[in-house]
């Protein structure tokens, strides 16, 4: 059921040049060997660190829990597969800084070990005991924030929901993953989406999704008045799958800076969150894999891969057939939003949607000149900030001014860079001050 929605246009935005999704998405899911060795970073959820519960040595079952959540804001971890506990060890996370992480020695019987009761009539089954089987299952945004999802399915009783929005937008270039989920398993989407809205005590559902995936559109709508949905096609325009920015398109209500989503009554999950939901209900599946684009120009064979949590990156590349070209760069994500790599023994955990490979060809190399006042990072910013002011105030570390600039608010969509002709790395710059300014906030 297509929805009758006339979708808003947000502020800003662009359309990259290339999109590369032809890549990687025409192609079904492919699921890789087990490998010998899994290397599982702990912490992979925003909010407190799971504790773990296992030591070098013990034998754990595909599934089980090896690390307890640490409080609310916090979510378990389970085992990837069968086999013993390694070592615990230090690896590159996404963003640079050194991880600490436990070693899965497989069996090769990837035996299951889950103890998770399945709630096949989840319709019929207490709204509290479905919010908690999504925290003893591990589940988290999957669409790069990895807040736990049990906690943003349960808004204080002052705010009001009304809408729960299923992101399926997928703007980002390169990445296909959500597309092909979609096409190959849209009950366990909307099936998901179903979950959450029982919980949140809402019936309406809307789907926003890029019109640039017409398959996934009608596999969506196929089962859309099974579920009650609404599909709604959007425009291709990045960052159409930003929060904001889509709460807007699909209802025309505007969250403030500063704001959340539940502000204006809505709750937005991410398409793989939601068939981690409904395999965590109906089959009691905790989240140990997801599947993930791994792509680029320089791969014998791209594609999207059903990857277990702890996989390296490198072993991810070999299953995409290995490299044939020179390569530029490594992106853990797309070229927008991702975070560069200068290791391949980073791995693979609950947020990672992409790994994409740019020939050594489509990578520019340049200087980052003084700013030239032109206002294009101004005319494309979906926020609307003052990007050519608070890109100086953040280089000369005014975080004081940078932090009344709004630089909170920065999506950190990368559009501000891809438009610069001076080749200026302001997102570097707002990462950068964001962190400073998080930190100051947590000594308070």
């Amino acid at each position: 059921m297509i929805s009758s929605i006339h979708p808003k246009r947000f502020a800003g935005g662009i359309h990259p040049e290339s999109e590369g999704k032809e890549l990687s998405a025409g192609q079904p899911i492919r699921i890789p060997p087990l490998l010998e060795k899994y290397t599982l970073p702990v912490h992979q959820n925003i909010g407190a660190p799971p504790k773990l519960i296992v030591r070098k040595g013990d034998e754990v079952k595909k599934g089980q829990l090896i690390a307890e959540a640490d409080g609310f804001i916090s979510v378990p971890l389970h085992a990837p597969t069968s086999g013993k506990i390694g070592d615990a060890v230090e690896i590159p996370g996404a963003n640079g800084a050194a991880v600490a992480a436990i070693e899965i020695l497989s069996d090769g019987r990837d035996e299951w070990g889950s103890d998770l009761e399945p709630y096949p009539d989840w319709r019929n089954t207490d709204r509290e005991k479905l919010k908690k089987r999504i925290q003893e299952a591990g589940i988290v945004g999957m669409g790069g924030a990895a807040f736990p999802t049990h906690a943003k399915l349960s808004p204080p009783p002052e705010k009001i929901i009304d809408t729960l929005i299923v992101n399926a937008a997928e703007c980002e270039p390169y990445l296909t993953a959500d597309d092909r989920l979609i096409r190959e398993h849209a009950e366990k989407v909307l099936g998901g989406a179903a979950i959450a809205a029982k919980i949140l005590k809402i019936s309406r559902i809307v789907v926003g999704i890029e019109n640039n995936k017409p398959e996934a559109v009608e596999a969506l709508s196929a089962l859309s008045q099974k579920y009650s949905a609404e599909i709604v096609p959007l425009p291709v325009r990045y960052p159409q799958g930003g929060e904001k920015q889509l709460i807007y398109a699909l209802t025309a209500r505007k969250v403030v800076a500063g704001g959340l989503p539940m502000d204006v009554g809505c709750v937005v999950q991410n398409v793989g969150t939601l068939a981690a939901i409904y395999e965590a209900v109906t089959e009691g599946h905790p989240l140990i894999e997801r599947v993930v684009t791994v792509t680029g120009t320089p791969l014998v064979n791209p594609g999207n891969f059903l990857l277990r949590l702890g996989t390296p990156v490198g072993r991810a590349l070999e299953f995409a057939g290995g490299i044939k070209s020179p390569v530029g760069k490594l992106i853990l994500g797309g070229p927008m939003m991702g975070f560069a790599q200068s290791s391949t023994d980073v791995a693979v955990t609950k947020n990672t949607s992409g790994i994409l490979l740019l020939g050594a060809d489509e990578v520019r190399q340049f200087e980052a000149g003084p700013c030239l006042s032109c206002g294009r990072c101004v005319d494309a910013c979906p926020m609307r900030l003052l990007v050519s002011t608070l890109s100086k105030v953040c280089e000369n570390e005014r975080y004081d001014l940078a932090e009344e600039n709004y630089v909170m608010s920065c999506l950190e969509c990368g559009i501000c860079t891809y438009v610069c002709p001076a080749g200026r790395p302001n997102v570097q710059h707002f990462r950068r001050a964001k962190a400073e300014i998080n930190a100051r906030r947590r000594k308070k």
